[in-house]
This record gives C-alpha cells, structure tokens and sequence, in this order.
C-alpha cells in the first residue's frame, strides 16, 4: 500500500547529514577496502555483527552522488549501518566506477561486489546466498536496476531505493535534475543525450525491467530532484504485475525523506528493518 505521512535536496545524493553519526554497535568487525575487482574504486566496507553466523544475512549498501561522486563511507550511510548491525544484519558499503559511458560497469561492480561477499562468506561466518541491497539517489536506481534486469545468481532476495531515479526516460525527472545542472552527469552513466539514443534511457530504467523481487520504495513528497512520482510509477507496476512492494511518501521529505530535523527517521529506518526482517530472515 501507499503510505503518506508528514514528515535541501543535498546535490549528489550525500542525505541525513544532520543525523547523529553512531559509533559502530558493540563487538562490531570492522574489514575495511576489501578490493572486490582490479579497478581503484572496487572496494568494499565490510561490517559483521558481534553474534553473527550461517544464516546471517547481508546488506549492501549503494552509495548516491549523480552517478559521477559519493562514497562509500558517506555520512548518508552510517546510521541506516548501525541499525542494520543492531538488528543483526551483516552490513557492506561499496564503492564502483562513476559514471564513463557505458552503464553496464556499474552493473559489473555490485555483482562483482555481491560475488566477492559470496566467496568470503564461509570465511566471514554468514551466509553465502541472501543478500539484500540498499541504494540512495543514484545508488537507488544502480540497485532496483541490477535486481530487476542482472542478478542472474539470485542473490538479492529484496531491493529497497531511497529516492532512487526508476524512469530515466521521464520529462520531469528531467527538468529536475536540469535544474540542478545534472543532466551531463546521466548523459556520462550512459554514453549519449536523450535525444541521440531514447532507447538507452529506457534500456538503463528500472521500470522497464520489472522482476518479482520484493521491492520497498522511499521517495520525498517534496524532493525536487527525483520527484515521488518515479517511485509512485515503480510501485504501480510491481503491483500491476503482483510483485511484492510497498511505498512511503514522507509529505515534508525533499531529497532527504527524513523531513525537517529529521524528525521522522527513526520510523523510516524501522520500517527498513522490518521489511527486511520479513523478506530477507525468511
């Protein structure tokens, strides 16, 4: 169902930053630039639970910044970790190529990273073979696209976009992000205008490649530079085709869905954590 409730778009998708930074939950191993691949941003962060074992699960974070800047270890990104940790998750937070033409080595990047995670799992004590991704902005539309349209392995079990950009071909995502002088930024993640090459737009867009993977969609009532109606569209055909997703609209959320003071944080990332507790624990 939809849920609409009351709760400045940050440039390159760097959210939540008046957020108190947690320090890592108690017992917490901490693995630092795992290389996941040979270039000099496959690296992951690697955080394990203090109880962990085989049937620990993990999440792998997606980090935003218009497809061309971000980071892994973004302030966006720590506070949604630790919760995940205190609920038991096994967390990774990844860094991959910005954008260079060609949209593919992005999708190359999270199965390489998901495929390295795999292979280590035994070592690390989780398990092998459920994964869930978590993107923000940019790394929103990199994760629903990679669960819909290339995750041959099946290993992401549920996908969850924080104001992630689900419809590249739409005029009014493009009149935002042209409002933020960002339109160069998708015409690098894919190599050609809009008006050259529309059926790469669609081709790159998580809304045409519809998967029956549980999907929860977070958008900004207010945001201004993805605007609500990409994740409203997502959510409106994962229904029309009986997928499994939900969708929270914060009424007051710009950019950043956690509204003013973000004052609704707290019950955005509980309901993070029981939409995986109930597909990703099963």
């Amino acid at each position: 169902m939809k849920k609409l409730i009351n709760i400045i778009p940050l440039l390159i998708g760097c959210l939540f930053l008046g957020g108190c930074l947690l320090p890592f939950p108690k017992g917490t191993n901490v693995l630092l630039n795992q290389s996941y691949g040979s270039h000099q941003r496959n690296k992951l962060d690697v955080f394990l639970p203090e109880q962990h074992d085989t049937s620990t699960t993990t999440v792998l974070l997606v980090h935003g910044g218009a497809w061309v800047a971000g980071d892994k270890a973004g302030a966006e990104l720590k506070d949604l970790r630790n919760k995940l940790l205190d609920a038991g998750h096994a967390v990774a937070s990844m860094n991959y190529r910005y954008a260079c033409g060609d949209y593919h080595k992005q999708m190359e990047d999270v199965e390489n990273a998901l495929n390295h995670l795999s292979i280590h799992a035994d070592e690390w004590n989780v398990n092998p073979e459920k994964f869930a991704l978590i993107g923000v902005s940019a790394g929103g539309h990199l994760a629903l696209l990679y669960a819909y349209a290339f995750d041959e392995n099946e290993f992401v079990k549920t996908v969850i976009s924080y104001v992630g950009p689900t419809d590249l071909t739409n005029p009014l995502f493009h009149q935002y992000i042209n409002n933020y002088n960002l339109m160069y930024s998708l015409e690098e993640l894919l190599g050609a205008s809009y008006q050259q090459d529309s059926a790469l737009y669609a081709e790159a867009s998580p809304l045409f490649h519809i998967s029956n993977c549980p999907t929860l969609l977070l958008y900004g009532g207010l945001d201004d530079l993805v605007p609500k109606e990409q994740g409203i569209a997502l959510f409106d055909t994962l229904s029309a085709h009986s997928v499994v997703a939900d969708t929270t609209i914060p009424a007051l959320g710009t950019h950043n869905i956690y509204g003013p003071g973000n004052q609704y944080k707290n019950a955005i990332e509980d309901e993070v954590v029981d939409w995986l507790q109930l597909h990703l624990n099963q």
